[in-house]
Order: structure tokens, then sequence, then C-alpha cells
């Protein structure tokens, strides 16, 4: 009898054990990927928000997915016909706050990523075949800061133009020997020349390398065609190189004045000829 009772109770305690470690694996899932009922629920919110508000664009939308981070669903809606029309709508709390429309369609958002993205191809291309950096990783970007009111520009689903008028500038992407800045001046100049011969005209360059076998590399930003057909790129690169070592030198010496330390290295510094725009970053 006693036998009996104690494997029920051995039982009954496994069964609790069980059901608790169940119910905490639920709990855990729950708040990382949402449940069938929640995302049901947001499924339906969001399809009849997009029939409501974006009938007349002929969306495909995906299953809403689930984000712990903010408790709440995500879908992204795209057209079947406009490669440009996509964005994301936002369900928690029972209701879809809010979508990305707006700023991504309407605001030109994906017009501009999508033909920074073949601009980019284009760049890539061009310094795989005519510099022989063929794992170059090559990227360009529109000058976000001066788009301003650019609806007379950027239209919706419009062809890539590599002459668009917008700041447009390049980062080179790529492996070197040494990771000099004499290697970096010189792919710069010949970049900027095939660039020319190709008919993309950037009005900033940026170089960065990987790092090396002994673990320098090198990132420099802010070079202008200018700089690069003014003949004194290099020494332009040494200088705002230096430029950057007196900034760390500026921050120490200032947190010395701070404590009434000697000043005489502050105007050692601010006596320095300045580079503009050009910054040099160098990783040993």
């Amino acid at each position: 009898m006693k036998n009996s009772q104690n494997n029920l109770s051995v039982r009954i305690i496994a069964g609790v054990i069980a059901l608790i470690l169940i119910m905490g694996i639920l709990f855990v899932t729950n708040a990382f990927v949402g449940n069938p009922i929640s995302a049901m629920m947001a499924n339906r919110a969001i399809e009849q928000y997009v029939n409501r508000n974006y009938s007349f664009l002929d969306l495909e939308v995906e299953n809403a997915i689930y984000n712990f981070k903010t408790s709440g669903y995500m879908a992204r809606a795209k057209s079947k016909t406009s490669m440009d029309t996509k964005f994301a709508i936002y369900y928690s709390n029972g209701k879809v706050q809010r979508d990305d429309y707006e700023n991504y369609v309407l605001g030109g958002f994906n017009t501009l990523q999508r033909l920074s993205d073949e601009y980019s191809y284009i760049a890539k291309e061009i310094i795989a075949q005519e510099l022989d950096f063929e794992d170059n990783r090559t990227m360009v970007t529109y000058n976000k800061d001066d788009y301003g009111n650019t609806q007379d520009i950027i239209k919706l689903d419009m062809k890539f133009d590599r002459n668009l008028p917008l700041d447009a500038e390049v980062i080179i992407n790529i492996n070197l020997k040494n990771n000099s800045l004499e290697e970096v001046a010189e792919v710069l100049i010949e970049a900027h020349e095939v660039f020319l011969n190709n008919d993309c005209v950037f009005n900033k360059y940026g170089l960065y390398t990987e790092e090396n076998n002994e673990g320098r590399m090198v990132s420099v930003h802010g070079v202008t065609p200018k700089d690069i057909e003014g003949g004194k790129l290099l020494e332009q690169l040494e200088k705002a190189l230096e430029q950057d070592e007196l900034r760390k030198k500026e921050i120490k010496e200032r947190e010395k004045v701070e404590n009434r330390e000697d000043v005489k290295n502050m105007e050692e510094i601010k006596d320095k000829e300045v580079v503009e725009d050009i910054s040099v970053y160098i990783r040993e």
C-alpha cells in the first residue's frame, strides 16, 4: 500500500514538474516568437488595414513576424506591379499602429536605395574589371542630407540614370597588400580616372581596406575630385592622418587643461594646418 502511495506521489510530482517545464517553454517561446493566436489576429488586422487604406495599390502582404523587442508584429507589403512600392506595417496592442508607406514609398527612400544599389553594381564591376580587384565590395550612396524636396527628381520606379542631379559618394572596399597611404592614394587616382572614362561622376570618394596579415587596416573618407586632380593627394592624406593624431592629442591635452596643467601643447595643436573634410584612420 505504501509503495503504491509513494509511486502515486512520485507520479504527481513528476507531472507537476513536467507541467511547469512545459509552461516555462511556452512562456519563453511566446516571448520570442509570439503565439499562433496572436499571429492570426495580427495577420487579420493587417489585412483589413491594407484593404481599407491601400486597396488601390494591388499589394501582396507577407505573414506577420513577431518582434520580441517591441512585443508586436510586423508584416511587409509589396506591390505586384511597382518595384519601389514596398513597406512595413506594424501591429501591437490589438491594432495596427503605423506603416512606412509615406517615408519609404512617397518619400522616395525605396527608389533611392534601388538606384544606389544599381550604381553600386556598376561601380563594383568597373573596379573589378579595370583595376583587377575582383573581390571588391564597392558601394555608392546618395547624400541623404542634401535630398531636400526631391519630388521633381526622384520618381517612383524611375529607370537608373548615373547623371542623376544628386551628390553621390563612392566607397571602395578592397584588399591591399601593405595597406599604406601610398597604395590608397594610387588606387583613388586610378579609380577616379576609370570612373570618369565610364561616365561615373562622384562628388566624394572613400576607401576602406580589410585587415592585412599584419592586422593593419586603413579607412579614408571625404576625398573630392579636386583633391585627386590636384596632384598632391598623398600629401593631403598624410596631413589628414596627422590631423587625426592631433585631434586625439588635443582630447588628452584638454583633459590636462581641466586639471590646470600646461596649455603649451594646445597652442601647438591649433597652429597646425587643417585638411578640410578628408579623414584618415589607420589601425595597426
